[in-house]
């Protein structure tokens, strides 16, 4: 769900009359729209496949690219009383695209069904159905701007879609699954200190792309953008959804674990995986249940078989050894894929791993996960900075297109290094702390070796970093629990650190988000991890929350 509120699309508009004719969106917007203008005319022509296009107007304006319905004229519609013809009935015979332009007139090629000398052509002014996509190369406020502009003009019903890349074949293949007529592609690369934003726009019936334009933009006006997000943030109260959960959550995910095309959530209680479709409530549609022994202290999901099918990735702690298991729904039931001694995390498109240390927590070099065959096996080690693990880091690109590193430290500070793992930024703030951290043994009791941690999930949203921030009841006592938290979004425009707030104002504690397409599912725990009203009321005091937000088009 997108919404657009009347504050934020009054900034909006304010933004886009500063920069005026500058505004590279309304550019890319126009430059759209020119595909799909109304307009009428008929064929003056054919020869086989070739025809000519004669327009009804000088205001009908042809574009080379445009595909144009062929209508015919079928039977008179009669007064059925007093027997006057009041027209006759158009039928759709097939479809033309433009391919060159002269004086006004068109020369096409015949690209559905057919066509005749003296039939009708016409664009009509009914929605077009579009896919939009947005790779991860491009700045979510860029994309997100241009979806706006396209939706206010009421000429386009944009179609919303998880996947992130600019691969044409899942693109097209993505269009045809969702019945669109059209599919938007949007990249963007780097160009000095600006960035170069690629529009490319297919056809889905044939895959056949038929405009490719760019816009310079200028960093300016993405920093107006952002300024404009951050200060509509959503809080609690602007949650599109919100579950009461009767028991006590721990992780939580979005995947479509059936490929039916619709997103499940995935919660983890600790010892057990429960998933569930939202709705008016939450429905269970699946359990994977555990052993009393299980502290889980991750989950994720990758589609690692590309058939549009997500696998649940579940570590846990289990009699003082770490076991990660790979899941996968067979039929009407989860079956294990794969388990393994190792931490386990999704990385892109497949998984990473590391060893773990009784003694440190984690152990050795971050590996990548190779399948051979049917089997899984450790791959080449990832390049990281000294004392990074597997889930305290995300790769974000660079200015110029070196890969930095985004990460936690122990301490609970955010950082970025550079290919050479050099930090360039630390942030100011303190994180909040982790929620999931561990003892490490000693040697004797009165002696404290201190603990390891698992870090709070990183979320790459195309050049940015999600992250959350935790407050503290209070900075005297920091171990008396949070009073609110929030997410917020990082950006590095090559010389600083740009931070905005997407999500502020959630009571106590969130425990763990997912963000995929453009929505947030936030799992919570109230202040002190205790819900005082339920006590009150003799109900179970350790439930949980969970929030939803839509982040495109507010």
């Amino acid at each position: 769900m997108r919404r657009i509120t009347g504050a934020l699309a009054a900034l909006l508009v304010m933004v886009s009359a500063a920069w005026g004719a500058d505004d590279p969106m309304v550019r890319l917007k126009d430059h759209t729209l020119s595909y799909f203008t109304p307009l009428s005319g008929s064929i003056t022509r054919v020869d086989g496949k070739q025809v000519a296009i004669t327009p009804s107007s000088d205001k009908d304006v042809m574009k080379q690219g445009m595909r144009i319905k062929v209508l015919r004229d079928g039977a008179p519609f009669i007064h059925p009383v007093t027997k006057e013809v009041l027209g006759k009935v158009e039928t759709t015979v097939g479809k033309v695209e433009v391919r060159e332009v002269s004086g006004g007139k068109a020369a096409g090629t015949i690209v559905e069904g057919e066509a005749r000398e003296g039939d009708k052509v016409r664009i009509p002014a009914t929605k077009v159905r579009m896919l939009f996509v947005q790779d991860k190369s491009i700045d979510w406020y860029l994309a997100d701007d241009l979806y706006r502009k396209l939706k206010a003009t009421g000429r386009i019903e944009l179609v919303d879609t998880n996947i992130d890349t600019d691969d044409e074949a899942r693109i097209i293949a993505e269009g045809k699954r969702l019945t669109t007529e059209v599919a938007l592609v949007l990249t963007a690369r780097p160009a000095e200190k600006d960035t170069l934003v690629r529009e490319r726009l297919y056809w889905v019936s044939d895959g056949l792309r038929f405009a490719d334009t760019e816009a310079r933009v200028d960093f300016g006006f993405i920093k107006d953008l952002k300024v404009g997000e951050e200060f509509f943030s959503p809080r609690t109260g602007e949650a599109v959804m919100m579950f009461d959960l009767p028991f006590s959550a721990r992780f939580v995910a979005s995947a479509d674990v059936d490929g039916d095309g619709r997103d499940e959530i995935i919660l983890s209680t600790g010892t057990q995986i429960r998933v569930y479709t939202p709705g008016v409530d939450l429905k269970l549609l699946w359990e994977i249940k555990g052993t009393v022994s299980d502290r889980h202290i991750w989950i994720d999901t990758v589609d690692l078989n590309g058939n549009n099918k997500d696998e649940i990735v579940v570590t846990s702690m289990r009699d003082d050894q770490v076991i990660s298991t790979v899941y996968e729904l067979q039929g009407a039931e989860f079956k294990k894929l794969w388990e393994t001694k190792n931490f386990l995390r999704q990385f892109g498109n497949g998984l990473i791993g590391q060893a773990y240390s009784a003694s440190d927590g984690f152990a050795g070099d971050v590996f990548s996960i190779v399948r051979d065959g049917g089997e899984f096996k450790a791959g080449e080690k990832l390049l990281l900075p000294k004392g990074i693990n597997i889930y305290d880091f995300v790769f974000l690109e660079g200015t110029a297109k070196e890969k930095l590193v985004f990460a936690y430290d122990d301490a609970g500070f955010l950082n970025l290094y550079d290919d050479k793992g050099l930090r360039l930024w630390r942030s100011a703030k303190w994180t909040g702390g982790f929620v999931t951290t561990f003892k490490k043994p000693s040697a004797a009791t009165y002696v404290e070796s201190g603990e390891w941690s698992v870090k709070d999930r990183l979320v790459q949203r195309h050049r940015e970093v999600l992250a959350v921030q935790r407050n503290a009841l209070t900075e005297v006592a920091k171990g008396l629990g949070y009073k609110d938290s929030s997410v917020s979004a990082y950006w590095w425009n090559g010389f600083s650190m740009e931070q905005s707030v997407l999500i502020e104002g959630i009571k106590g504690n969130i425990l763990d988000y997912s963000f995929r397409g453009d929505r947030v599912v936030a799992l919570t725990s109230p202040m002190m991890g205790l819900k005082l009203g339920n006590i009150l009321k003799g109900e179970n005091p350790l439930g949980t929350m969970i929030f939803i937000y839509s982040l495109k088009g507010r």
